[in-house]
C-alpha cells in the first residue's frame, strides 16, 4: 500500500492543497477526578476544563500545528458554542469554509479523567448529526491533498470517500467505536473505499471478528506498547516513548495527525510510526484533547529521545521547524 503514500508525495505541492478532515466538531467539558464515581454515588473534581473537541476537529488542529494545511467538513450550531468552536479552529489555521451552521445545539462531550490519565466520555452529537451527504461540496474533496474520515455520520463519510476515490485522492479512516458498534452493512462500504485504516487493538479485533474487509495498510495504535503497520503480510513496529501520562483524551487523534503528517514529509512507514508515537506521547502529558504539539516541539522531543537522524531528516525535506 505504498501506492497511497506515493500519491500523497506526488500531490504535495506545498502551495494551496490541504488535508481534508471530516467528522465531529464539539465543545469538551473535562473534569479531572481521583476516581470515577460508582453508580448512584458522586465524586469530586479537582479541575474543570472547557475546550474545543471532536475527533475530526482535534485531528485538523494537530495537522495544522505540525505544518500540514488542514480543512474540515462538519456542522455546528448557531449558538455561542458553535461560534467558539469555529473561532478556535480558525485561530489554529484550520480552514472552516465548509463547516455548516444549524439551529441545533453544537455537539458537546463531557469527559472525566481519572488519576491515571484514562478518560470516560459522554457524547451529545447535536449539530454533528444534521450534516447530509448532499451538502458536501465536491470541490472541497476532489481538490484535497489527502482525505481523512474520523467518525462522524457514516453516510456522509461514505459520500466523501467515494468522491475522493473517484478523484484518485488517498484516504484514511478512523472508525472509533463504530468498529464494534456500527451495523456491518453500514461499515463495510466505508472500509472498502479507504486506503489506510487507523484503529486501536480493540477495534482491530472487533473488525476481524466480524469478518469485515480491511484495506492493504492497517495502522494499529497500541498505547504504551507503541504502534504498528500491517502491510502486504508484513508487520512494521515502533516502540512507544515513556512519558508521564496526564490525560489520554485526543491521543488517538494526535497520532492520526502525526501519521498523515509523516507521510506528507516523505518518511518511511517506520519513521512515520516513530513520528506519530512522538506526537501522541507529548499530547498525553498535557490536559485536554487539543493539547497536541507544534512541530518544533516534536523535533526537540525526537532529539531528546535519541532520534537525532529522524529529526534532521524531517527538517531536511522541508518540513517547517
Amino acid at each position: 500500500m505504498e501506492g497511497a503514500c506515493e500519491v500523497y508525495r506526488q500531490r504535495d505541492t506545498g502551495v494551496e492543497e490541504a488535508v481534508l478532515v471530516y467528522g465531529n466538531i464539539n465543545i469538551d467539558i473535562t473534569l479531572y477526578v481521583k476516581e470515577l464515581p460508582r453508580p448512584g454515588s458522586e465524586t469530586l473534581a479537582s479541575r474543570i476544563l472547557k475546550s474545543g473537541g471532536g475527533s475530526a476537529a482535534n485531528t485538523a488542529v494537530a495537522l495544522s500545528r505540525l505544518g500540514v494545511p488542514a480543512r474540515i467538513i462538519g456542522c455546528v450550531g448557531t449558538d455561542t458554542e458553535g461560534e467558539d468552536a469555529l473561532e478556535d479552529l480558525r485561530s489554529e489555521g484550520v480552514d472552516t469554509t465548509h463547516v455548516k451552521r444549524t439551529s441545533a445545539p453544537t455537539g458537546r462531550v463531557y469527559v472525566m479523567v481519572d488519576a491515571h490519565g484514562e478518560r470516560t466520555m459522554i457524547a451529545f452529537r447535536g449539530a454533528n448529526n444534521l450534516l447530509a451527504p448532499s451538502s458536501v461540496d465536491a470541490d472541497a474533496v476532489t481538490k484535497a491533498l489527502w482525505v481523512h474520515v474520523s467518525g462522524g455520520k457514516r453516510d456522509v463519510g461514505l459520500a466523501i470517500l467515494k468522491l475522493a476515490s473517484k478523484a484518485g485522492i488517498p484516504t484514511s479512516y478512523d472508525p472509533g467505536r463504530a468498529a464494534y458498534g456500527a451495523p456491518e452493512d453500514e461499515l463495510a462500504p466505508l472500509l472498502g473505499r479507504v486506503d489506510v485504516l487507523l484503529v486501536n487493538e480493540l477495534e482491530l479485533s472487533a473488525l476481524r471478528g466480524r469478518n469485515l474487509p480491511l484495506p492493504g495498510l492497517v495502522v494499529v495504535k497500541r498505547g504504551a506498547k507503541g504502534s504498528e503497520v500491517l502491510v502486504d503480510g508484513d508487520v512494521i513496529s515502533a516502540p512507544a516513548f515513556k512519558v508521564r501520562v496526564t490525560d489520554t483524551t485526543g491521543a488517538g487523534d494526535a497520532f492520526n495527525a502525526g501519521f498523515i503528517a509523516g507521510l506528507s514529509y516523505g518518511l518511511s512507514l517506520y519513521e512515520t510510526l516513530v513520528f506519530a508515537n512522538a506526537v501522541a506521547a507529548i499530547k498525553v502529558t498535557r490536559e485536554g484533547a487539543r493539547s497536541s504539539p507544534m512541530l518544533k516541539e516534536v523535533i526537540r522531543f525526537l532529539r531528546r529521545g535519541g532520534y537525532h537522524d529522524l529529526a534532521e531528516r524531517i527538517l531536511s525535506i522541508g518540513a517547517p521547524d
